[in-house]
């Protein structure tokens, strides 16, 4: 520890002065900081840019185009006995089916059904919270209800009976009591199985169960029976509404809105990651602005600061050659089209999808009218164009002629997504903006060696500060100390 003595004895600045000296000295460090700034800029400009593709993949392909739901929509039409039913058709659905209805499901019961000597029903006559299980003779520990033990005990009431049953997610049984009508159990599901009570249970509240029934309806003459109301035929969920009337006549056909709708949707989620790319492709760098640092920051109004550091921070990823490849394999992949396994080559244009001028820079238009006479004409088109050999885009990144734009573009994604992973440490697989970065990435080495470099120069700058002030010390000792003689040679 070097005391410092700044100035007593000389007069001079000594701080002043250290403080000039060091900035010179600091000249290299400040590089340093400039260039670990400038590198973190350009690491959050690539994690910006990897997100977008992820969304992309995740949300756009992958969670949604991909899907037969979606890109192979179908829909079904009912004519004639339009209240009897309804139907929503799968992308396997097909054909026409004429159904009646002729029985609708109901549940199976078990409920309170204690008569006097004229058949008139009698009133339970009981409170339900007051009134415990052991005094109407139910004593066991548990009792069985629907597909459940009952764990009961001495204390149980009528209603925190049926609270059990009810909270009970495998009895499969609603409960009900009132002291005027008595205890109803009924099935959760419909169907002519009986609920199952136990013994004690149905003595002590004079239950009487009614079965119920399963669904019957005729379906282009064959009858069927189902035990709910709810259930899938033919690639078709039908549910039943009513029995009794005529016929109704399901129609399978494709759901041309819906499928037009999903390239519209591709085609803006295609448009605005290209775009995004683009902008930092292109996006202005001014290298007159260099990182602030803190003195040159502490010299500046916030506003001041806000602009410089938007300029220093533009451009960083300026004709960047893993985004340059990416666009253009993407573009590459839209004008290719699609070679299918008859030899059938399908382009963007017979769907009705072009790209604007040169200044767009590949921005897709989609002619929705052309593209509904596509489907008239051909209604597998969509399907075919945009996820032929979709499933065997994961196996390798090759792109090929027979690979349907989907898997094109997961190839070409994934290829950038991986570069941006090694050149910058990004995730290949978050969406999130904040994720960290790879440290054994190319930048993240880069970055690891910079910040090494910089605490061993700020510990050599110490040194040299400390070395100055010894120095200055030193001077000013001597000086005292001469001073101190030139007193006592004058009062001699």
């Amino acid at each position: 520890m070097v005391t410092r003595i700044t100035g007593m004895a000389s007069g001079m600045d000594i701080d002043g002065m250290v403080k000039k000296l060091m900035k010179a000295e600091s000249a290299p460090l400040t590089k340093m900081n400039q260039q670990k700034q400038l590198m973190e800029w350009k690491r959050e400009s690539y994690r910006e840019a990897s997100t977008k593709l992820v969304t992309f993949l995740q949300d756009k392909i992958k969670d949604s185009l991909s899907k037969a739901t979606t890109i192979d929509a179908q829909k079904a039409t009912i004519t004639g006995n339009t209240t009897a039913l309804t139907a929503v058709a799968s992308s396997s659905a097909s054909g026409v089916m004429n159904i009646t209805v002729n029985k609708l499901a109901t549940a199976s019961s078990a409920v309170t059904n204690a008569v006097d000597a004229d058949g008139n029903k009698v009133s339970f006559g009981k409170e339900g919270s007051s009134t415990t299980l052991a005094s109407l003779g139910i004593n066991a520990s548990s009792v069985k209800i629907g597909a459940a033990d009952i764990a009961i005990d001495s204390t149980d009431t009528i209603d925190t009976f049926v609270q059990k049953i009810n909270n009970n997610k495998t009895a499969g049984v609603t409960a009900l009591y009132d002291k005027d009508g008595g205890l109803s159990l009924t099935s959760k599901t419909t169907g002519s199985a009986a609920v199952t009570v136990d013994a004690s249970v149905t003595s002590a509240f004079k239950l009487a169960s009614t079965n119920g029934q399963n669904a019957n309806i005729t379906v282009n003459g064959l009858s069927i029976d189902k035990a709910s109301n709810n259930f899938d035929l033919n690639g078709v969920a039908i549910t039943l509404n009513s029995a009794g009337g005529p016929a109704s006549t399901v129609s399978i056909s494709k759901d041309t809105d819906k499928i037009v709708s999903a390239v519209q949707s591709f085609v803006d989620a295609y448009n605005d990651v290209t775009s995004s790319l683009n902008s930092k492709i292109s996006e202005e760098r001014y290298k007159k602005y260099t990182p602030l640092s803190t003195e040159e920051r502490a010299a500046m109004s916030d506003d001041e600061a806000k602009l410089w550091n938007d300029k220093a921070k533009s451009g960083m990823l300026k004709n960047d050659s893993i985004l340059q490849d990416a666009v253009s394999e993407m573009r590459m992949a839209m004008v290719q089209g699609v070679t299918l396994s008859d030899g059938t080559k399908l382009s963007m244009v017979d769907l009705g999808i072009t790209t604007g001028t040169y200044e767009t820079k590949g921005k897709l238009l989609l002619d929705t009218d052309k593209l509904k006479a596509a489907l008239e004409k051909d209604p597998t088109v969509v399907t075919d164009f945009f996820t032929n050999d979709y499933s065997k885009s994961f196996l390798n990144n090759n792109v090929t002629e027979t690979d349907g734009i989907l898997a094109k573009l997961q190839k070409v994604s994934t290829v950038a997504l991986k570069r941006m992973n090694e050149t910058a440490g990004t995730s290949t697989s978050s969406k999130d903006i904040t994720a960290s970065f790879m440290s054994t990435s190319t930048m993240g080495e880069q970055l690891t060696s910079l910040n090494r470099r910089i605490s061993d120069f700020t510990s050599k700058l110490n040194t040299i500060e400390t070395n100055y002030y010894k120095k200055f010390t030193a001077m000013e000792t001597a000086i005292n100390k001469y001073n101190t003689q030139s007193s006592n040679l004058a009062g001699m």
